[in-house]
């Protein structure tokens, strides 16, 4: 962990996520609540839950980073990124998002969500002291973890690498324990 006394936060999650949704609302009250304790929120800049936390982060006086990845040229970046931060492709996106931030959310999501999940949960156990805090919100998760622990060689070790949090304010209690 850094020195630096502003925090940057990546939060993962997924990108068809609609506006009219719960894990929209989840979202944002992730960003909110960052945006509050003081967090920067980092995310992939696009739409979903990329663009919830950095709406939450940017409508309650707080800063949004969007990661892009070259392979989304179509794609537009949301409207809610104070800055935004140009990568060819989705290796070095997460690469990016791993170096630059302090500790990582993982909310509901997909493919990708479930890939930059595995590379920031691999460099957190081959990383000794760059170990950074890596929250999944959601019930969800707990099942998702036991069924990976039942079929997977995921050791005890490995699994206290990840933390658990049903609802956004338990996020921010966490991360005001670890950062």
């Amino acid at each position: 962990m850094n020195n630096n006394p502003v925090r940057t936060v990546a939060v993962f999650g997924g990108s068809r996520v609609q506006p009219n949704s719960a894990e929209y609302a989840e979202a944002y009250a992730v960003g909110k609540l960052l945006a509050h304790a003081g967090y920067v929120v980092m995310n992939g800049g696009y739409a979903g839950t990329m663009e919830a936390s950095a709406r939450g982060a940017q409508e309650n006086g707080g800063r949004a980073i969007g990661v892009l990845s070259g392979e989304f040229k179509s794609l537009a970046h949301n409207a809610y990124l104070d800055e935004m931060i140009a990568r060819e492709d989705l290796f070095a996106r997460i690469r990016e998002m791993f170096h630059a931030a302090d500790a990582f959310i993982v909310l509901k999501g997909s493919m990708g969500t479930l890939a930059e999940l595995a590379l920031v949960w691999n460099l957190a156990k081959i990383g000794g002291d760059l170990r950074k805090p890596i929250i999944l919100l959601g019930a969800h998760w707990a099942r998702v973890l036991e069924s990976w622990r039942a079929h997977l060689a995921v050791t005890d070790d490995e699994a206290a690498l990840l933390s658990l949090a049903s609802k956004p304010e338990e996020v921010v209690e966490l991360l005001s324990k670890t950062l």
